[in-house]
């Protein structure tokens, strides 16, 4: 599967979304960035080792319906770390990781009278395409594997139909596979995200 595949997955998400009866709920949409931490991946196969990342960033945009406290959405984000160091002498590593996810999440808000500062849970499941860049080899490939999300943060209300986000999410995936120059490469992933957002109704 490639990024068209996953972005065309992603219109179909918003389609079958946008045509549920008005009485399913209110739609929204919404944006979120910020910064992606990811984890040293420990490679298994052929090519072994631990491989760090520097800090990297994050984004995404959703469509979805608000039925009462929960919400349910499809989402499709990207993130994109650079490689740091690469083993345990800790040599310089040059290349990225960059992930391309599309998702499909539940929140819930758990509303306190009037307050206008929201707790908010999520979980989200789905695919993601993960791309492998070494420019010291100048090697590319990408996979695409089950990834999963849970996460946490604060919703304020600014205005009845605007919400501003503060989430922390961790991200994981299946242990993408590899093929560079003849080793089999196989690398686990997990992410803890800082985002804020911005939630729309309509």
């Amino acid at each position: 599967m490639t990024s068209k595949h996953l972005l065309g997955l992603l219109c179909l998400t918003i389609v079958l979304f946008s045509s549920l009866p008005a009485r399913a709920g209110s739609p929204y949409a919404g944006l979120t960035v910020g910064l992606a931490y990811l984890n040293d991946s420990n490679l298994k196969g052929s090519k072994s080792g631990d491989l760090s990342y520097d800090d990297g960033e994050a984004y995404s945009y959703a469509h979805g319906l608000n039925i009462g406290r929960v919400r349910l959405e499809g989402e499709i984000g990207y993130q994109k770390n650079d490689f740091d160091t690469f083993g345990s002498d800790g040599i310089a590593a040059e290349g990225d990781l960059s992930i391309l996810s599309l998702l499909a999440n539940g929140y819930y808000y758990c509303e306190i009278g009037d307050s206008k500062i929201v707790p908010i849970l999520s979980a989200g499941i789905g695919v993601a395409n993960v791309e492998y860049e070494d420019d010291i080899d100048e090697f590319s490939e990408d996979d695409i594997v089950l990834a999963y999300q849970v996460g946490a943060g604060l919703g304020v209300k600014v205005s009845p139909s605007v919400t501003v986000n503060a989430m922390y999410r961790y991200f994981s995936t299946q242990d993408a596979s590899f093929q560079e120059a003849g080793d089999d490469i196989e690398l686990d992933i997990s992410s803890h995200n800082v985002l804020v957002g911005l939630k729309v109704d309509f």
